[in-house]
């Protein structure tokens, strides 16, 4: 495979993970990644530089591993969890895809804008940022090895979970 190829499919599973999340395709979107993946989402320390370190500083999300993926999605099927109910209606736009391929691994960064309606509060916010994807070329095909999310406008009006970002 060539690295523009490469490079072309990765681009495609950022984008299909965005639509997978607005539909709650929840079994699908947990598929795009491999077992060992990270989502992260850190805080900003100030005003121009990020967290660094999950361990040892704030993230907004933190999610290492499948389980703790597969965690986080049973807790917004289940139910249980009063403020997942009912799931907020969701639309994110990723555009500006930039891809680079070297050694099975593709670097993705762009740009994204969700917007979510809270049926409850009758309100409709819009968080927007920066994506940073690591993907792995596997004998399933590319897996979502990391995922870094940037959120620039960090006011949070309500709640804020993996899938309105």
């Amino acid at each position: 495979m060539t690295a523009s190829t490469i490079e072309e499919k990765a681009c495609r599973i950022v984008l299909t993970e965005a639509r997978l999340l607005d539909e709650k395709r929840w079994d699908d979107w947990l598929a795009l990644y491999a077992d060992t993946a990270v989502l992260w989402m850190p805080t900003w320390r100030n005003e121009r530089e990020l967290t660094e370190d999950p361990d040892t500083e704030l993230s907004f999300i933190y999610l290492e591993g499948k389980p703790a993926l597969k965690e986080r999605i049973s807790r917004i099927t289940s139910g249980l969890s009063v403020s997942s109910m009912p799931d907020p209606r969701t639309c994110h736009m990723v555009a500006g895809l930039r891809a680079q391929a070297a050694d099975g691994v593709v670097q993705v960064e762009s740009s994204w804008t969700s917007h979510i309606y809270d049926h409850k509060r009758k309100s409709h916010l819009t968080y927007f940022g920066h994506y940073g994807h690591t993907l792995q070329a596997t004998a399933d095909g590319l897996r979502i090895l990391h995922k870094r999310i940037v959120l620039m406008n960090d006011y949070l009006e309500s709640k804020l979970d993996f899938y309105y970002v």
